[in-house]
């Protein structure tokens, strides 16, 4: 299981409204513009997903993945996002 602190005004303030955290799946594969464009998701999915939110092209650079199943925790992946002890 993964948690994710997004640094996103859209995805914090939907956080907030609902009061608990949202489920979600990894994309598989590299980033591509297929899964950081809003008007390229919305013509793929729109018609298999309640909502698309248009909060304009997200990054391409990968999460920071850290392993905390220890008491020494490791960086797994190094990406946006900085990480200290």
């Amino acid at each position: 299981m993964g948690l994710r602190v997004p640094d996103n005004v859209i995805c914090s303030s939907i956080l907030a409204e609902l009061g608990n955290p949202i489920l979600s799946a990894s994309l598989p594969g590299e980033m591509v513009e297929e899964y950081t464009d809003p008007e390229i998701i919305y013509e793929k999915f729109g018609k298999v997903v309640d909502y698309v939110i248009d909060g304009g092209p997200g990054g391409v650079v990968p999460s920071t993945i850290i392993d905390c199943t220890t008491d020494d925790w490791n960086i797994i992946r190094q990406g946006l996002g900085e990480w200290a002890a």
